[in-house]
């Protein structure tokens, strides 16, 4: 079993993004590859969220940390703290802040938990607010603040456009390893999951 550091419950945006996380066998084949190729056989893998992604890694073989972003202190990763050949971001983690500065802030911790020459993979919709509009679970689309708030959530979840991201990623000290639509190499389509490997 995985080392787990928090649960977060289901909430509307779980259900919002389900279509993203329903091959937990795919992901963990994708992973396993980034791992093998960053880490070896014995690489350290820490998955935002834990759930089925973090214990098929687990029963795979792979040292598996499960954690919630929240329980990532500002600080994590100082010289005696863990190091991991590959972080794994859910589709629902970096949308979880309602502001540009969270997300960004939290992609710099977790690049500081990277092993030099260690993979941040993050999974995310390809946005597409005009599909997003007659969403049952979306009640609003705020493009200016590329927002959507759901059904009977409080507050609004905000998306991420991959360049966006990338430049993100860039302040946080890493590259742009690859990109597909998905985790067997698909391009990436409009409204669709996105899938970014960035090395440090």
């Amino acid at each position: 079993m995985p080392t787990r550091i928090d649960e977060k419950p289901a909430d509307g945006l779980d259900a919002w993004l389900a279509p993203l996380a329903d091959d937990p066998a795919g992901a963990v084949a994708f992973l396993g590859e980034v791992v093998d190729r960053v880490g070896g056989r014995r690489g350290r893998v820490l998955v935002l969220g834990g759930g089925s992604v973090a214990d098929a890694m687990a029963g795979e073989g792979y040292a598996v940390t499960a954690a919630g972003p929240d329980r990532l202190a500002p600080g994590a990763a100082a010289e005696s703290g863990p190091r991991y050949d590959v972080v794994y971001v859910p589709a629902d983690a970096l949308t979880r802040f309602s502001g540009q500065r969270g997300q960004l802030r939290l992609i710099r911790r977790l690049s500081r938990l990277l092993r030099p020459g260690g993979a941040l993979v993050v999974q995310g919709p390809q946005p597409d607010p005009e599909r997003w509009a007659a969403d049952v679970w979306v009640a609003g689309v705020d493009r200016l603040r590329q927002t959507v708030l759901l059904t009977g959530a409080e507050e609004p979840a905000r998306y991420v456009w991959p360049a966006e991201l990338d430049l993100m990623a860039e302040l946080a000290e890493l590259a742009l390893d690859s990109r597909w639509g998905g985790w067997y190499g698909e391009p990436v389509e409009p409204g669709g999951p996105v899938v970014s490997v960035f090395r440090s």
